[in-house]
């Protein structure tokens, strides 16, 4: 029996929801409960794309009745993209959470790498998804009846997505509704990850018990304060000791923004009166324009600039808060190319709820179960009850010279030059990126190249773990957005690869469409330029005759495509710079035009084996 045989009647009748059963417009629904509760954790707008296994609950955004708190929905064209844009948005959102909406099937697991992106770097995103009912599950059993975006019938979207979020529920009952919803949200912002929500069809209108007085936030994660306590007294012991600690450095991660410890790790800066670096995946937890914490800059192994180095080398003890080890984030102390190991005589680690000191005489501990907030806080109270509140060894040295963002003045005699990584970086720094922007650096060269760009808090974002190419290209109207739900009308400016580019173009359509004047660079050397980096770095060598490009490291279309015309036809405005000097009248053009209602493409063509200063190291390691 074909569903396109029945009639509409029959239809319903088989395998929907009864009218009978659907809530008057004065009951509280399944849609109207989440509706409400996503507001209660921080979901401002929902990216969502048209499906019919969707469209119960979609449509509830755009009725005032069912959506009271006026929850914004969002139309962009790839669920891939929309994903990453949820992400962006769960990043620059301070106490923010994206959220997406597709239907089953090939809307869902379009977005499947996006929403694993989210996952390994801890952003709060709530997917929804609809579903076939049950109905529809049994006659695909029973009948054999394929229904449309239907894998075979084994809740294939549920199962996947089990392994990519901290948690996936489905809804088929409104009973145990609202239950689900409220742990998969509280899941979601307790640990800063991603949920999926399954609904089955129709079951969004059906009625069920109101929304609690309560409002929905993170748990409390249950803390053994003896173990709290134990942990910072082992800690302060080691700071008391004068003769010990003279040179003391703090390491901040991205945990202190996943988990909203901002300004209690800015408390401990001010009461340590040490330098504070963060390593690359933790750039922008505080803003770099803050003149009550001593910022010294990032900490990206090898990649990091010379006074850097030396200030952490020069460390007899280092305390590393809320800091992921991650290869592109050269695991923390770590050198994740040679695995040459920096050791300072003390170095305290306090990460994913557990505590480990190290020391050089042999006295090693460990607390698996501190959480970082707890330890921070006790921390500050401890610092707090010492005579004048400080160590007796502070203030530490910081930089010994130079500055945390030690990039040169742009060279006039280089203007007929062709561009290079270096002189971009200079531009975008002395000449063009303020306060008010957000930085996108995508996966590859870029987020090395431009991570001494001085910023504001929150307003660094790249995936330094995951590494997802093209991510940056989407994630600009997310982050974008998140800035003006919280009345910061910032220029979102994404810095891409050609190669990279080409795996999200068209989410530039939808700024358009929003009507963003957001600033997408693309690097137009037609070369994966990471990868090859990776595999044989001495590629990019000036001796001759130097190895040849790996084939898999070249950007076919990069040749062919016309990025002026690309951007017309999107929507926005196209700019070509093959040199310093175009470069520069680009730029003051950008300036000129920042209260455009569309977005700005601009191809930087960089000399092709050109490599940033800062990873030149690796081509001597590899030759």
């Amino acid at each position: 029996m074909s569903s396109h045989s029945l009639s509409n009647a029959q239809f319903r009748q088989e395998f929907r929801t009864p009218e009978a059963l659907t809530a008057n417009s004065e009951s509280e629904t399944i849609a109207s409960y989440l509706n409400k509760r996503l507001h209660q954790i921080g979901v401002r707008r929902v990216f969502a794309i048209p499906g019919d296994y969707t469209a119960g609950w979609v449509e509830t955004l755009d009725d005032p009745e069912r959506n009271p708190l006026g929850i914004k929905r969002e139309h962009p064209n790839n669920e891939m993209c929309a994903a990453y844009a949820a992400d962006g948005y769960g990043r620059a959102s301070s106490g923010g959470v994206g959220c997406v909406s597709f239907t089953y099937g090939p809307g869902s697991l379009n977005a499947v790498n996006s929403i694993a992106g989210a996952y390994v770097e801890s952003v709060p995103v709530v997917l929804v998804g609809g579903s076939p009912s049950i109905a529809q599950f049994n006659s695909q059993r029973d009948q054999g009846v394929l229904w449309h975006h239907m894998f075979d019938g084994s809740y294939t979207d549920l199962h996947i997505f089990e392994n990519v979020t901290a948690m996936a529920i489905r809804i088929d009952n409104p009973t145990t509704g609202p239950d689900l919803i409220d742990a998969a949200l509280r899941t979601c912002v307790t640990l800063s990850k991603p949920v999926y929500i399954e609904i089955s069809i129709e079951i969004g209108g059906l009625p069920c018990r109101p929304v609690p007085d309560e409002r929905l936030a993170a748990a409390p994660v249950p803390q053994d304060p003896n173990m709290v306590s134990d942990a910072v007294a082992a800690t302060m012991k080691r700071l008391t000791d004068m003769d010990k600690t003279k040179n003391l450095v703090l390491l901040g991660g991205v945990e202190v923004a996943r988990f909203g410890l901002q300004e209690p790790f800015a408390e401990l800066c001010q009461l340590l009166q040490a330098p504070y670096l963060t390593t690359l995946f933790g750039k922008s937890i505080l803003s770099e324009y803050r003149d009550d914490v001593y910022f010294s800059g990032i900490y990206n192994g090898n990649n990091t600039q010379q006074n850097v180095q030396d200030l952490i080398r020069s460390a007899d003890c280092v305390i590393s808060i809320g800091a992921q080890e991650t290869d592109f984030n050269f695991a923390g102390l770590a050198n994740a190319t040679t695995g040459e190991i920096v050791t300072p005589a003390c170095a305290i680690d306090a990460r994913l709820g557990a505590i480990k000191m190290s020391l050089q005489d042999g006295e090693n501990r460990y607390w698996g179960a501190v959480q970082l907030g707890p330890y921070i806080q006790a921390l500050v109270a401890e610092l707090k009850n010492l005579p004048n509140s400080k160590l007796v060894n502070a203030p530490y040295p910081g930089l010994a010279s130079g500055t945390p963002w030690d990039i040169a003045e742009p060279r006039s005699e280089d203007g007929l030059s062709q561009i290079t990584w270096d002189s971009f970086g200079q531009r975008l720094f002395h000449d063009f990126v303020s306060k008010d922007d957000i930085i996108l650096a995508d996966t590859g060269l870029s987020f090395y190249a431009f991570q001494n760009l001085r910023v504001d808090q929150d307003c660094y974002i790249s995936q330094i773990s995951w590494g997802s190419i093209g991510y940056a290209v989407a994630a600009n109207y997310g982050a974008k957005l998140a800035n003006i739900d919280n009345g910061l009308h910032r220029r979102a400016i994404t810095i891409t690869g050609d190669g990279a580019f080409a795996e999200s173009v068209n989410a530039i359509g939808t700024i358009a469409q929003l009507g963003l004047n957001s600033v997408i660079f693309v690097i137009d050397n037609k070369i994966f330029g990471v990868e090859q980096w990776l595999i044989n770095a001495a590629a990019f060598g000036e001796d001759a005759p130097p190895p040849e490009f790996a084939p898999l490291a070249s950007v076919p279309q990069a040749h062919i495509w016309d990025y002026v015309k690309i951007a017309e036809g999107f929507g926005g405005k196209g700019y070509t710079a093959h040199t310093n000097e175009e470069l520069d009248q680009v730029l003051e053009q950008l300036k000129a035009n920042e209260s455009d209602k569309t977005f700005s493409l601009v191809a930087v063509n960089i000399v092709t084996r050109d490599l940033p200063s800062n990873v030149k190291w690796k081509m001597r390691s590899d030759s």
